[in-house]
């Protein structure tokens, strides 16, 4: 049996112990043959009194386990002081460990926040959105009316579905408030499986009337919180809402957010009108594939197509999204890039701590032989330390689950908000928490003990006699070093590489033209109240009346109304048909505005005319191009006057009024600059703007431009908009600024400091694992040092001496590194736009490298040249 089963089983102190029993029984025998007892007579006496061989065996082994605990407690003791006289390469030991395993912990925890649970609904992997395209474009969610849904929901392929509408609501009293109210399905909760922290959830019983159901409510969460500081007797009271009372029936629990995210939820109230429309969510039934439920669902919503043919584009399409999708969608690449980042900043904060303890461990040769001189065992000496790489990786893996704890939670405070799903819930993953301080423990203990498998039974005479600074044993350390250092450099340089095309990305999008000037502009979004100005007429002229009554508070400097997000997003793309034009239906994003919205954006004009006031109340049937758009398609022909059939322009609901003889068809007026329509990293698409008139929305944006910061006008505005409705409620004022930040570079932004976190963190820890290295040589090769500059070697050539023991693995190292971060650039591009080929990023990356590479080797080598041979060869 080896020497380190033993020492698990225990074998070796029974043997020991029968050993010493035998000993000191046949000590008691002999001594009473002297005098004058037979041998017969005295073992038997000798037996009487030890009381059985077992029970002195048992007597031995209690006394032996105390002195073991004893021992260990020495041992950690003497460890304490170790690291105590040692305290800078203990820090970085455990910082490198705990960096390591937090690091680790918070990414994958995040991903699977994100990613693997981010939903806590019934069979929420299966539940998919259903779009609508028109052509090639994405037009919008599936809307059905109150018939169509029954029809939808009963479909073989289908284990649930949904509908769900949305609509902002006013609360009672002289201040009223404005209330997210979502509406749902009767059996919506039934298809969640989301159960209330209190009360109850309404169901069919509340809807028997589905014309007029219950006027009952359920709280979300946080409103419930916020409003009713959480109070458990909240059950039974009514809430006001647009001048009627709601039973508040029962509480949704924390996570429950479903899109669209609302205070309070109500049950849906259907209408026999077809054209009263909501969006539907759907379910898969198991064992269905996407393919063939989305083929099944096609034929279905073909048939409900010809019940309502005006609200489908012809020769549409369907498409099953699954749900996260929505959130999360390329996001999710960059999530399990991130998670590769931080596996290399794992390894190489192991690589570091393996480094350390080799270095350490060498370094103590001359102490583990005085050890075995005076009579220590290699068992012995394997404990002592293993118990010091075991504290070591503890007290590590303590300050890393710490980390993880804290960092989880800044990390989701740091992620873009349009990236993940508003149930997700961000908390340590135990199961990565465990196996990520497992990997850092056990590197720990592994090279940790690794000097003792070296040194714990050295050849005593040839250690003894060699002084103690004398690097013994060097070729195979020096080996281990420089492999760990040519692989730790590796890893180092494609992180820093993919930072360096982070940041570069995010310096170009900062940069980017934008084609408008968000500064001093805002928005605030008005909706309208269900069944409020059901006629086109009048609903433009109560339009057109906000604008104006807003516009004349003072410091609003103009006003414009838009059916469409700010730049750099557009609110969605739609097919086309352009009169002339060979190849079909072409596709165009499309801005629904008046024509304020350009000078309050300061869009400039690059030819023709605006339309004007006149034609926006009277829905006129022009429309204006940006350049991107004149370029594809006419080159060097004028696009003005040319006609073009927006499909999305025709269509009718109780939620989008078209214009008295609208067809679709509109007159190129003018051709305006270039905004970003896509993101700031993409390309602009070829857009057309057309007066919001056309199809008049229940709720559009009032963009304004102020003196001076837009939120300093919140109250202002609202009391204009409250002299003409006082019930018209408002959102919150967002400025461009805000909408740029949030939409095009806070993805970016994130992306940019966690990659060069995380790349810095394993320059640092590179840097402190070569400078342990160098200043170990340095030691170790301290009196070959002294007498080569007693003979005459300048401190120069001390200083090459010592970095040129470093450059071949530095180099190889290095060469691999940016090898690698070359070959990873077109998996890295697709992820977070950067380019590592980027020859001045990658430049930048190599300087500093290089920069902290040689600081990190010099200073030690520096100490090396500036010894005194006199006074070291005196004291060898």
């Amino acid at each position: 049996m080896s020497w380190w089963r033993r020492l698990i089983t225990g074998s070796r102190m029974d043997q020991e112990l029968d050993a010493e029993v035998r000993f000191h029984f046949d000590l008691l025998v002999a001594e009473k043959v002297r005098s004058g007892v037979s041998e017969d007579e005295a073992r038997r006496r000798t037996r009487l009194e030890f009381g059985g061989l077992e029970k002195v065996k048992e007597n031995c082994r209690e006394s032996r386990g105390t002195m073991w605990v004893a021992s260990v407690l020495q041992d950690i003791r003497f460890g304490l002081r170790q690291f105590q006289s040692n305290p800078g390469v203990t820090f970085v030991a455990v910082l490198s460990l705990a960096l390591g395993i937090g690091a680790t912990t918070v990414v994958f925890s995040v991903i699977y926040a994100v990613l693997i649970n981010p939903y806590p609904y019934k069979g929420a992997d299966r539940m998919v959105h259903v779009h609508v395209l028109d052509g090639t474009a994405f037009l919008t969610d599936l809307l059905l009316s109150s018939t169509q849904f029954q029809q939808f929901k009963n479909d073989r392929v289908l284990d649930g579905a949904i509908a769900v509408d949305k609509e902002t609501m006013a609360t009672g009293g002289d201040l009223p408030e404005s209330v997210s109210a979502g509406y749902l399905s009767s059996n919506a909760f039934d298809v969640f499986g989301v159960p209330p922290v209190l009360g109850r959830e309404f169901s069919e019983v509340d809807t028997q009337d589905a014309l007029h159901p219950a006027n009952v409510i359920v709280l979300a969460y946080p409103y419930w919180k916020a409003h009713y500081g959480g109070s458990a007797d909240v059950i039974g009271k009514s809430l006001e809402l647009d001048h009627a009372n709601y039973t508040i029936i029962g509480v949704l629990p924390k996570r429950f957010a479903w899109w669209p995210t609302s205070d309070v939820y109500l049950p849906l109230r259907f209408s026999s009108d077809p054209n009263r429309t909501a969006m539907v969510f759907a379910r898969i039934k198991p064992g269905v594939t996407y393919p063939g439920a989305q083929a099944e669902l096609q034929a279905s919503i073909n048939e409900l197509a010809k019940q309502t043919p005006d609200r489908y584009p012809k020769d549409f399409k369907i498409q099953l999204v699954p749900l996260n999708d929505i959130f999360v969608g390329s996001f999710a690449g960059t999530l399990f890039v991130l998670l590769g980042a931080v596996g290399l900043l794992l390894v190489i904060g192991c690589a570091n701590v393996s480094i350390l303890l080799l270095a350490r461990g060498a370094s103590r040769q001359h102490e583990l032989a005085v050890r075995a001189a005076i009579g220590a065992s290699r068992t012995r000496i394997v404990r002592q330390l293993l118990t010091e790489s075991v504290v070591l990786s503890l007290a590590g893996g303590t300050l890393g689950i710490a980390l993880a704890y804290v960092g989880v939670g800044m990390v989701a405070r740091l992620l873009p908000s349009h990236t993940f799903p508003g149930e997700a819930s961000f908390q340590v993953n135990l199961p990565v928490l465990f196996f990520a301080t497992s990997i850092a423990i056990l590197t720990g203990v592994i090279f940790g003990l690794w000097p003792a498998f070296h040194f714990s039974n050295p050849q005593l005479n040839a250690v003894l006699q060699a002084s103690s600074r004398k690097l013994a044993g060097s070729v195979g350390s020096m080996r281990t070093h420089r492999v760990l250092i040519a692989g730790q450099v590796s890893l180092i340089l494609v992180l820093m590489a993919g930072a360096g095309a982070a940041v570069r990305s995010l310096y170009q999008l900062i940069h980017a033209p934008l084609g408008y000037d968000p500064n001093n502009v805002g928005c605030i979004t008005i909706s309208l109240r269900d069944g409020a100005f059901m006629h086109w007429e009048n609903r433009v002229t109560y339009y057109d009346q906000l604008r104006q009554k807003v516009g004349s508070t003072p410091g609003i400097l103009s006003v414009a109304i838009a059916q469409t997000f700010l730049p750099p997003v557009s609110r969605y793309a739609t097919s086309a048909e352009i009169r002339g034009s060979i190849g079909g239906s072409k596709l165009l994003t499309l801005q629904e505005v008046s024509a304020e919205f350009f000078p309050t954006l300061r869009i400039p004009l690059l030819g023709g005319r605006l339309w004007t006031k006149y034609e926006t109340l009277h829905g006129a049937h022009v429309a204006v191009i940006n350049l991107a758009m004149a370029k594809h398609y006419w080159a060097d022909k004028d696009a003005i006057g040319r006609m073009i059939h927006v499909d999305a322009l025709g269509s009718q609901t109780t939620w989008a009024l078209a214009a008295p003889g609208n067809d679709g068809w509109v007159q190129v007026l003018g051709v305006v600059g270039d905004t970003p329509n896509n993101g700031l990293s993409d390309p602009v698409s070829p857009a057309i703007y057309v007066p919001y008139t056309l199809a008049l929305s229940d709720g559009v944006d009032l963009v304004m431009r102020t003196r001076g910061d837009p939120l300093n006008y919140i109250r202002a505005i609202r009391e204009k908009i409250h002299a003409i409705d006082a019930d018209q409620t408002t959102s919150e004022v967002t400025t461009a600024e805000q909408r740029l930040d949030s939409e095009a570079l806070s993805g970016e932004r994130f992306i940019a400091t966690v990659f060069l976190s995380f790349g810095f963190l394993g320059l640092a820890l590179g840097a402190v694992g070569l400078y342990s290295v160098v200043s170990y040589v340095v030691s170790q090769r301290a009196h070959e040092f002294a007498i080569r500059m007693a003979l005459g070697a300048g401190r120069a050539h001390v200083i090459c001496m010592v970095v040129r023991s470093f450059a071949m693995a530095l180099a190889i190292g290095g060469g691999t590194g940016i090898a690698a971060s070359l070959a990873l650039n077109k998996f890295l591009r697709q992820w977070i736009d950067g380019n590592v080929r980027d020859p001045l990023m990658l430049s930048a990356v190599i300087l500093i490298f290089l920069s902290v590479v040689i600081v990190s080797s010099l200073i030690p080598a520096r100490r090396a040249s500036g010894i005194d041979p006199m006074q070291l060869l005196r004291t060898e």
